[in-house]
């Protein structure tokens, strides 16, 4: 297709914001190999921008970084410290988009921003809201992702830093009940760094 017929194309699905290569085929009829060339060459040119390996951003309704998360690693939701400070409960400014996912972990920058994915058991992998596409931990759920893992998985963070973190967060915010409840599903040395923090 020439530019003018992609801008038409674009503008015509303005309800979508992110296309993979398999969407493109099938709407446009045309062969993954054509389309990818077609593509590089609108990417060069500045008409489209590639959100990630083979999503393609749409210039006339540009997803936000948050939809971009949702499909670099699919399943995963919005949690740990992006999580907290979207929900006002980290006072910390967060730039890195954290993400849970049940796939292997990954981190992506595309644009300037930088995706880190972190794996989760399967069973854990629950307690989020969706609101659009975007999939974001309740923030009991979000401050138990980052203990379990941070300090007990990946032993990035100790618990002194953990304490520091925590001093940051309107706790006062938190459900409790809810918090210790999402509790039981974790493993008894994430519930006792838990315990420690006497939230």
């Amino acid at each position: 297709m020439k530019v003018d017929e992609w801008l038409n194309f674009f503008k015509q699905h303005k309800d979508k914001k992110l296309f993979s290569l398999s969407d493109l085929s099938q709407l446009t009829g045309e062969n993954k190999s054509s389309l990818s060339v077609q593509l590089t060459r609108l990417i060069k040119t500045g008409i489209i921008r590639r959100a990630a390996q083979i999503w393609y951003e749409n210039p006339f309704a540009p997803p936000s970084s948050e939809e971009i998360a949702m499909v670099i690693r699919r399943p995963s939701y919005l949690s740990m410290e992006y999580a907290l400070s979207k929900r006002g409960i980290l006072s910390q400014a967060v730039y890195t988009l954290t993400l849970v996912t049940i796939k292997l972990p990954y981190t992506y920058k595309v644009n300037k921003t930088v995706y880190e994915y972190h794996q989760i058991r399967k069973p854990l992998f629950c307690g989020f809201q969706k609101e659009g596409i975007v999939l974001t931990a309740e923030s009991e759920k979000a401050l138990l992702d980052l203990i379990y893992i941070r300090c007990v998985s990946n032993k990035e963070m100790a618990m002194d830093d953990l304490s520091s973190l925590v001093n940051d967060m309107a706790l006062e915010e938190l459900d409790s009940k809810k918090l210790h409840k999402y509790a039981e599903i974790f493993n008894s040395r994430t519930r006792r760094m838990l315990d420690k923090l006497k939230i």
